[in-house]
């Protein structure tokens, strides 16, 4: 993904924050007993985490969290996946990950200096996701939830 401005960069990544959001919560309630619900509970512990920074870094930057309707309707569509296609669908998601942490780079390059602590934030919870993503592609589901405890226990200080 490129981003023409930082304003359209920033609103894109506030709304993949509010699709994340919405979609973990539903796919930790969903999976609760499915072998895979350490990793989406973690998830979903994650967004409800970067909820409130996202939030104060759009009213310091001046730009509107409100992001329509299109990523609420695209979380509550993860959200009812059915399980046979959950671990597909992050073997699908993993490299786009992977290559949007290069374009958050970009991103956090072309944005405001007095963000930088927050750009760096943005980075390391994407590139946490990256981890998460891959521990549970080697059937390592339990790990994400000590990734995410690790990160909460950094990010807190």
């Amino acid at each position: 993904m490129r981003f023409t401005t930082f304003e359209q960069g920033f609103r894109a990544e506030l709304a993949n924050r509010e699709f994340a959001r919405i979609g973990m919560a539903a796919m930790a309630i969903r999976t609760e007993k499915h072998e895979t619900a350490p990793f989406w509970r973690a998830y979903d512990r994650l967004e409800r985490f970067n909820a409130p920074r996202y939030r104060a870094a759009a009213e310091r930057l001046g730009i509107s969290d409100s992001t329509g309707a299109g990523a609420r309707l695209r979380g509550r569509l993860v959200g009812w996946m059915p399980n046979s296609l959950r671990r597909e669908s992050i073997r699908f998601a993993f490299p786009r990950t992977v290559e949007y942490v290069e374009d958050l780079r970009r991103l956090a390059v072309i944005g405001p200096t007095s963000e930088s602590d927050f750009f760096d934030y943005m980075l390391r919870q994407e590139e946490l996701q990256v981890n998460m993503m891959e521990a549970m592609l080697r059937g390592r589901n339990v790990a994400a939830e000590s990734l995410v405890d690790r990160f909460i226990g950094d990010e807190g200080r």
